[in-house]
């Protein structure tokens, strides 16, 4: 059986808050580099104030490309709530900015609540259930430990 591939720590602190457009990195204990990108800047999530909607990508390099292509369609996860707490941790490295004009982003975002089983767009508003094959998060906010487990348990 192969090791279980798991999200390295240490790749310094930023103290920078991440923003809407951002493209970050993060290393693989097996050698290679996943990348994100943070789809939204500034949303309330319950007492939760100045969120943010990440992705995840299931696209992978053996080193940080500044020229790597990512699209909404290649998500290894469905979009992520969380705040700045991978950064500070030294999980994710902001590798560069995308101008709105090039971010592939999802026109909209839907995440939903487990317990009131109700699905809720990025304004926090009660909404149908998402068209266009969107794919639709968890509504809470989720911190480092989480985001990381997720990622790990996707890639294993």
């Amino acid at each position: 059986m192969a090791d279980k591939v798991t999200v390295m720590p240490g790749n310094g602190t930023e103290k920078k808050w991440p923003n809407e457009g951002d493209v970050f990195y993060f290393k693989l204990s097996d050698g290679r580099f996943g990348y994100g990108m943070v789809s939204l800047g500034k949303i309330d999530v319950g007492p939760f104030k100045n969120a943010i909607v990440i992705y995840i990508y299931d696209s992978f390099t053996l080193s940080p490309d500044e020229n790597i292509t990512l699209k909404k369609e290649d998500l290894l996860l469905p979009p992520i709530i969380t705040n700045a707490s991978c950064w500070k941790n030294g999980y994710f490295v902001t590798l560069k900015k995308l101008g709105s004009n090039r971010l592939d982003v999802y026109h909209e975002h839907y995440f939903k609540n487990p317990i009131r089983n109700k699905v809720y767009n990025h304004n926090g508003i009660e909404t149908e259930l998402p068209i266009d094959n969107i794919p639709v998060g968890e509504e809470s906010i989720q911190f480092h430990k989480s985001v990381i487990n997720s990622i790990e348990y996707a890639l294993n």
